[in-house]
């Protein structure tokens, strides 16, 4: 037999008075519709609804729309949830939030010059079993997020890569997202949907610390005292509510040198420190990522460090075209360092989930190959990676475009944002344009590599004048033809990049004379090399960057294999 219970709810229109309204709960679940067109709202306060509520999580819908334009946003329990919208006449809008109860309560307010809400619906979520498997959730910010790469690469948080150290058996979910504080994270919603989808069992690692302290921004700041107690109470309190793991992390570390001392300094102390305290009184499961990230940061050279910062030259970025000097937020190469720190704090900080790293990679079909060695350590500093399936395949071949990708981040060399129309026969969905676009503008790839090459020089605006700033251009290359970033790289092509990439890099470009010939007595078919790369092949081997075959020739017709092209990367760098 099904059981009704009724409890009160307190509807606040412009009078501020109240009316109780029998809600149903049904099958166990609370769930109840209020119909809210005769509400009339109040021009400051719009119309609040306050229900008490059942223990448990919720799902809030909130209709709008009218005969006459709508213009709404949705408060529920204090935090803005939808921002600011307008309907046309006539139109309707169902906004569905996921909701956890404040106080045993939920509130719903909505305001705006003409709300026109309808209807308000609460429903109770059923209780989730545990899942057949766990998940990581990354509640965090900006440090951690992930990046939508056509717009901002490189640009890239520790959360977007995190998955790359764990086996198949566990899932994350990044749910990190730029400019959030505790506080503001809570308020948009982005935690109670963390909390309504989370079964027992999973985790929530919880990264905050960054923007809780911009008193200039009131949205994000919080106190120390009140961070404390919104990590205990909510973000810790709720999970464990839930029968899932809280792992509270410090802040990431910003790359902050200090001259004085000759290292990288400490940062974020001023939530660090409390959330430390945190760790402390709940006893939660804790990572101190800020110390862990930063003892690691001063155990390596400064420029190592700051090239895994978003720090950028022009052209570099699409978003930032004149360039960026952001020592807080990371590119592809940071972020996976800060996620491997992490990932390796696990065992000790978090046993239960070791079982579910990867460990450090390993390649099955490379043992007894005459590049193992040198596979094996470029694949422990991250230089190489594998073909999937815990192999390297390194008898396979190279692309021209892996091998540029390869050669350029062998050496730390950045590429540039795609310029559509600029970059030879590359889109913007082929994953290596920016490393294309980069070496075009560095002359790092020979010309002859390019099918009927034609350069037009043009002046670029980076960045459009202000009142009181002038436009900012540069003059740019442009490039038609085609690369065929596809096809298998032969061994003087590759000799042709690897030579130019160290080159730039040593800021010694070199315009040679085509018509200098080079003798290459050490190899038996030197004379089959093309004339057009004879030169590179020359620097090349005089610099100890390639070598021959066993058999004393250089076979430049021959496709690069993979174990060749990890023996010229560590000769690289």
């Amino acid at each position: 037999m099904k059981i009704r219970k009724i409890i009160s709810a307190i509807l606040t229109m412009s009078v501020m008075s109240a009316c109780i309204i029998p809600i149903a709960e049904a099958d166990g679940l609370y769930s109840e519709k209020f119909d809210m067109t005769k509400v009339k709202a109040d021009k400051t306060d719009g119309v609040t609804k306050e229900v008490e509520v059942p223990d448990g999580d919720y799902t809030v819908t909130v209709t709008t729309g009218g005969k006459t334009e709508t213009n709404a946003n949705i408060y529920i329990n204090g935090g803005e949830r939808v921002r600011a919208y307008t309907l046309e006449a006539g139109e309707t809008q169902e906004n569905e939030q996921p909701v956890v109860p404040k106080n045993g309560k939920i509130t719903v307010q909505v305001k705006g010059d003409n709300p026109n809400v309808t209807e308000i619906e609460i429903e109770q979520l059923p209780t989730r079993e545990k899942a057949e498997k766990p998940t990581i959730y990354i509640a965090g910010d900006s440090t951690a997020q992930t990046y939508n790469y056509t717009k901002v690469y490189p640009q890239t948080g520790w959360g977007q890569v995190f998955a790359d150290y764990f086996n198949d058996d566990i899932i994350i979910e990044n749910r990190a997202m730029g400019g959030r504080s505790s506080k503001s994270y809570d308020n948009d919603g982005r935690l109670d949907r963390i909390l309504t989808e989370m079964h027992p069992g999973d985790y929530v690692f919880i990264q905050f610390g960054i923007n809780d302290g911009a008193e200039n921004k009131p949205e994000r700041y919080i106190s120390v005292e009140d961070y404390k107690k919104l990590i205990t109470d909510k973000y810790i309190g709720e999970v464990e509510k839930r029968g899932g793991t809280p792992v509270l992390m410090t802040a990431n570390a910003a790359a902050w040198w200090d001259e004085e001392n000759n290292c990288f300094m400490e940062s974020r102390k001023d939530y660090a420190d409390p959330t430390r305290e945190i760790a402390e009184e709940t006893g939660c499961k804790f990572i101190d990522e800020n110390k862990i990230v930063t003892d690691a940061w001063n155990s390596m050279s400064k420029n190592r460090v700051l090239s895994g910062y978003f720090i950028c030259e022009p052209l570099e970025s699409k978003a930032y075209p004149s360039g960026t000097n952001d020592t807080t937020h990371m590119k592809a190469k940071g972020a996976k360092r800060v996620a491997k720190l992490i990932a390796d704090a696990i065992p000790e900080n978090v046993p239960e989930l070791a079982k579910y790293l990867k460990g450090d990679e390993t390649f099955t079909d490379i043992q007894g190959h005459w590049a193992e060695d040198v596979i094996k350590t470029l694949a422990e500093n991250d230089k190489v990676s594998g073909v999937g399936d815990g192999k390297f395949n390194p008898d396979g071949t190279v692309t021209r475009a892996e091998f540029l990708k390869m050669a350029m981040d062998s050496l730390g060399i950045v590429g540039h944002a795609y310029r559509d129309g600029e970059c030879l026969d590359a889109t913007n969905d082929d994953w290596y344009c920016y490393y294309l676009q980069g070496a075009l503008d560095k002359d790092i790839i020979p010309k002859e590599m390019i099918e009927n090459c034609n350069v037009t020089k043009v002046t670029k605006t980076l960045a459009e004048a202000t009142d009181d700033k002038e436009a900012v251009t540069t003059d740019v290359n442009v490039y038609t033809g085609k690369f065929d970033g596809d096809k298998p790289i032969t061994r003087e092509e590759m000799a042709a990049i690897a030579v130019r990439c160290k080159n730039y890099k040593m800021r010694r470009l070199t315009d040679w004379d085509n018509e200098r010939r080079y003798p290459i007595f050490s190899f038996k078919d030197s004379d089959e090399i093309d004339e057009k790369y004879i030169s590179d092949v020359v620097e090349a081997y005089n610099l100890n960057y390639i070598d021959g075959m066993e058999d004393g020739r250089f076979a430049p017709k021959e496709n690069l294999t993979r174990a060749q092209a990890a023996v010229v990367m560590n000769n690289l760098k």
